[in-house]
């Protein structure tokens, strides 16, 4: 299943039995992480912190809790986005095995960024999502394995991009 948002991974998530939700009130600094690690250790489930302490904004974690849960999540998607990621790499694959590419090559279109007439999105600021501190001796709020869109400024396009998985300090 190809998801149109992170909420529809975490409704899928949460019908299959892979997600725990907490509803009551949760701090950023230190209770939010705590209970993360709790969750991952007994239960190896995503968690949604619903009211998350001085933000309107929910918060989820371990989305890729298990190599079991990111297949889950990537079920059909993962093996058309490596026929196009080899693809990518050295285009002389689809000739030494067309066969088995073809379906990656079917996939190509849905892959590109898609214009849309109208937006639909309220702009905000980085103080408005949870400030997540994970660690007692941490520097500050953190973001730990977000999903980081990049592109080169002098040639932009998803041809020259690259998406990561990193730790970003917010404060």
């Amino acid at each position: 299943m190809a998801y149109k948002s992170i909420n529809d991974c975490v409704l899928d998530l949460e019908k299959n039995g892979m997600l725990i939700r907490i509803k009551q009130e949760v701090d950023p600094n230190l209770e939010m992480s705590a209970i993360h690690q709790i969750v991952f250790k007994n239960h190896k489930k995503a968690v949604l912190f619903e009211n998350v302490k001085g933000s309107r904004f929910a918060a989820v974690s371990n989305l890729f809790a298990t190599l079991e849960q990111s297949q889950f999540i990537f079920r059909d998607t993962l093996k058309p986005v490596k026929g196009l990621v080899s693809l990518k790499a050295d285009p002389a694959n689809f000739f030494k095995t067309p066969l088995a590419l073809i379906g990656s090559v079917t996939h190509a279109p849905y892959a590109l960024p898609i214009k849309h007439r109208t937006h639909y999105f309220e702009e905000i600021q980085i103080d408005d999502i949870p400030q997540i501190k994970c660690w007692p001796m941490d520097g500050g709020p953190f973001v730990t394995l977000p999903q980081v869109y990049s592109e080169d400024i002098d040639k932009p396009g998803i041809m020259n991009s690259n998406l990561g998985m990193y730790r970003i300090q917010l404060g």
